[in-house]
């Protein structure tokens, strides 16, 4: 199987995404998965403009000259699209909701009616399976809600299967490692679970993924944290 990760996090390899990526990354080759990782703000994506010139006057190619037609080509070649975006005020980073417009040249500009559903035909193929992984700062599941409805969405208008989402919410419990080292490798291995059933079996148990979600710490010593973090930086600031 060929996978095609997208990091959509503006902090690159250096933000909670990633310290989950890592390890999922690692769980998709162990099972046997050729594995392409794209980081989005490395890469000169241009925000579409809704000129639907990909639509008529050049059948799928855009008028922006930048680097989205190499991803697209990668696109193509996987058979698994999976997005990891972090949640910024409740949805996907501005990267990653860039990233997803501009796919649009994968479409044909005609309706079809489909499963009691109006959409475009794929102009192009498009990986059969995707799957999402959000991180959150927040402690709970349901701040991932806007998130994971929006996806369910883009996988319905690229007629790909929805293979379900990887959530961690407080993802910077993470790196209480010295606290609760134990609890923090069972979440590690759990990702690395995650993807090694998404290849092996197409489909995670919901165990697995409650695995991947279960708190470190209280959602107090959460708060606690956070703010001590903020406390400090806005110190540093006023020196």
């Amino acid at each position: 199987m060929k996978i095609l990760v997208i990091n959509a996090s503006p902090r690159m390899e250096s933000g909670n995404t990633q310290v989950v990526l890592t390890p999922f990354i690692i769980g998709l080759k162990e099972a046997g998965a050729s594995v392409d990782l794209v980081v989005l703000k490395k890469k000169n994506i241009k925000e579409c403009i809704g000129c639907f010139s990909c639509y008529a006057k050049t059948p799928g190619r855009c008028v922006h000259d930048d680097e989205m037609p190499a991803i697209m080509e990668m696109i193509q070649a996987a058979d698994m699209l999976v997005l990891a975006t972090p949640i910024y005020i409740d949805g996907m980073t501005s990267l990653a909701k860039k990233f997803v417009d501009r796919m649009v040249t994968f479409l044909d500009p005609h309706f079809v009616s489909d499963n009691n559903r109006v959409r475009h035909p794929l102009r192009f193929s498009f990986p059969n399976k995707m799957f999402l992984i959000s991180v959150c700062g927040y402690p709970g599941l349901h701040n991932f809600d806007p998130v994971v409805l929006h996806f369910e969405r883009i996988c319905n208008n690229f007629n790909s299967k929805f293979c379900g989402a990887l959530l961690r919410p407080g993802v910077f419990s993470i790196l209480l490692t010295k606290r609760y080292p134990e609890k923090i490798k069972n979440v590690l291995d759990a990702i690395r679970s995650v993807a090694r059933q998404l290849v092996t079996d197409g489909i995670v148990s919901p165990e697995t993924l409650r695995a991947v979600a279960l708190d470190i710490c209280s959602s107090e010593e959460l708060i606690q944290t956070a703010n001590g973090f903020w406390d400090r930086e806005l110190k540093e600031s006023e020196q």
